[in-house]
Formats: structure tokens, sequence, C-alpha cells
């Protein structure tokens, strides 16, 4: 049962949806996927393609100089969507992309929101780049303005907004790596419901304790590694993202290999310098996207919205948070408290409850458990307002998201 009180919203940008963008100069759709890219500039000189694309003050005040850069971008130009307008004022929004960036570019992802007619100032989603030679991938801190404030990976609004608008910068050290972006997503929500207690009841109880006992589907995945962040002590306990990331890529290239591979990979991929860590969702889905697979950052208003997803064989990336000490309990994880963490669901069994590989396990062989479904749902809308990453094959036959 969705909750009638929470209510999420989705926008997916792909296969010819940035005909209608305003493009700078240098910037082109490209024709195989229908994406943008950051084009050959033929006649002219690179200095002129700079100058083309200017920056404007608003700009210059969310961006900062890439941490580690080593150079000025000899190339920069950028694109901005149309007004989007959403299903309903929404007080959250998160950004997601699919980008390839050869060594020597990188994009960076904007955000702005409409309330009561007027626009918010452009908020910067960070610097994004595959590798790490020329930039360090990273968000960038404190921007606020009165009503707005950008938490990492997540815009939030005190006052709803009824549209957003996304820009696109793409950059190249020395005008020949060519970045391009083929998907955009944006998960947008009301605010995320409020967590209660055992023995507190708020308005919220209803938005999250409706979980049905009963599942539509159940069954579990066949095949999703069991990976424990833990048994790594140069990092392993805060490596909960990567990890979930490494298990669903292992799972879909039915990769047999050690745990730690993938992991590692994982770390290195999606750790952001200014954030100081690899929990950025929005770097996780796009590490992904560059090992080849379709990803995003989505919100869902429960877990019942997640079945027909492991119906069509897709493990999902849950963000949670618990403290049993304080009575926002989830009974079975291996540890009585978390402010923030992934796990992944693979399944639910015949109750209804769902099946798990919990990274923070103190081993391998702890990793599959069982929670409770009406425990697990709360400590999720609640800790995260139901984020999380969907990651699959292109071309992977999958349920509808709007």
């Amino acid at each position: 049962m969705e909750c009638p009180l929470y209510r999420t919203g989705f926008i997916d940008l792909k296969d010819g949806n940035f005909s209608d963008w305003s493009l700078g100069d240098g910037v082109c759709i490209r024709s195989g996927d229908g994406g943008l890219g950051l084009a050959l500039v033929v006649g002219s000189s690179v200095d002129e393609a700079f100058q083309a694309s200017p920056v404007d003050q608003a700009d210059q005040v969310a961006q900062a100089v890439p941490v580690g850069h080593t150079g000025q971008a000899d190339r920069v130009s950028q694109a901005d969507s149309p007004v989007l307008e959403t299903s309903f004022p929404f007080s959250a929004a998160i950004p997601s992309w699919s980008a390839a960036t050869p060594a020597g570019s990188w994009l960076e992802v904007l955000i702005r929101a409409r309330c009561s007619g007027s626009w918010s100032r452009w908020f910067s989603m960070g610097i994004w780049a595959s590798g790490d030679s020329i930039v360090q991938r990273h968000s960038i801190a404190d921007q606020q303005e009165a009503g707005v404030r950008l938490d990492t990976d997540t815009l939030r609004l005190d006052s709803p907004a009824d549209a957003l608008q996304i820009r696109i910068k793409l950059s190249s050290k020395d005008g020949k790596a060519l970045p391009s972006i083929r998907r955009l997503c944006v998960a947008y929500s009301d605010p995320k419901p409020i967590a209660t207690t055992a023995t507190t009841e708020t308005k919220s109880a209803s938005a999250t304790a409706t979980a049905a006992r009963g599942a539509s589907w159940s069954g579990e995945l066949a095949g999703v590694p069991c990976c424990s962040q833990m048994v790594y002590p140069d990092g392993g306990k805060v490596w909960c993202s990567p990890t979930c990331v490494a298990m669903i890529l292992s799972y879909w290239r039915r990769d047999a290999s050690p745990c730690e591979t993938g992991i590692r990979r994982a770390v290195g991929g999606t750790y952001d310098s200014v954030y100081d860590g690899n929990g950025n969702w929005a770097f996780n889905t796009a590490y992904a996207a560059s090992e080849g697979f379709d990803a995003c950052v989505v919100r869902f208003p429960s877990l019942a919205s997640l079945e027909p997803w492991l119906a069509a064989g897709v493990p999902v990336a849950l963000s949670v948070s618990w403290n049993n000490d304080e009575g926002r309990n989830l009974s079975g994880a291996p540890v009585s408290r978390s402010s923030g963490h992934l796990t992944l669901l693979v399944g639910f069994d015949a109750a209804g409850d769902p099946l798990m590989h919990e990274p923070s396990s103190p081993d391998n062989e702890s990793v599959r458990r069982i929670y409770r479904r009406e425990e697990l749902q709360e400590r999720w809308l609640t800790a995260s307002g139901g984020a999380c990453y969907l990651i699959h094959p292109r071309g992977h036959k999958i349920p509808p998201l709007s």
C-alpha cells in the first residue's frame, strides 16, 4: 500500500529528450544516442570556442575551481533545459546522470527551482569525472540562499516549487577530450515523512506504517553476491554505498570475482573529495553508468512500489537510518544504529518481509538477512524520503518510471 501523504515524482531525459534544450556554442546533439556532447570545433581557435560560452555571475558563485585541477579548461560550453514543470509542488529534488568523461574532460550539473513565480539561484551538484587524472570529482559545499539549500546531492526547499531547470556544463582540458551526457534524471518529492519511535505517535505514523504484511510479488534474486564492507580495515566502515553498487554490478555481470575487486573499484570511482567519502548518491549512480549500465537515483513512496523492480530482476539499494537505542528500530540489523546507510534489497519472502544483503554485516557469510517490512519502510522513508539506486543493463525491460 502506498502512503497517500507522501508523493514522489521523476523526470527522465534520454533518447532524444534533449532536442528542445538551449545549446551553447560547441554543444551538439549526439547522433548515436540523442544525448548532449561537446563537439570538435572546426575552423575556429580554442580561445574562440571558450569565449563563445560566457559564464554568468550567478554561476561564478556556484562553481568552485576543481580540486586538484592542473589548469583551466581550454574549452567549456553549456546547455540549458527548458522549464521542467513538475506534477505536484515539490520540496526536494535529486538530479543524477549518465555521462562519458574521457581523460581530460569533466562536467558540472546545476539546478534551480521556481517558487511562487521566482527562480532560485543556480546550485551546483558538483564536478563529475569518471577518472581523477585532471580533476578530483567533488561536490560543492555551503550553497544556500533564503529558503533553499543544497545538501551535497539533494536540493531542499522550505516552500514548495512548481518547476525546475537544469544546466549542464561540459569542459575539456585540451579541447580534444570530449565529454557527453546521455541521460539526466531528477527525482522530486514532498518533504520526507517524520520519523516515529516505538513509543511516540506522530501524524506521519499513517504515512510510514502502512506497509502491507503480504506482498504482491515474493521471491529472491539469484546470483547477487554477499559482500560485507566491514572486512576492510582501511575504510570499509564507511563503504556501504560502493559496496552495494559493487554487489549490483557483479550480479549483472555474473562476475564471480572476490568481493574486494569490485568494492575497491567502486570506492575509487565514487569518492567525493569535498564530502570526503563515498556517500554522494549521484556520484554512485554516475559511476555505475560509466561502467556501461543505466543508473539513476529515484525516490519511491513505499516498499510495494519496489516489488515490480524485483520482479524484473533488478536489486535495489536503499538509503536508510536507524537507532535501536532510541526506538527507531531495525530488528536484525548487525549494528545498533546508523545515521545514514545503504543496504541492498534482493527480494521479499512469502510474508512480505524484505530479503536483504546487508553490507554492515561483520563478514560475507552473514550478509543475507531478513528485516521486518514495517520497520524497514519507515527507516527508509524517514531517513531519505525513499531514495534508492536503480542500476541495470541498458535495454533491460523495466517497469515504468513516472
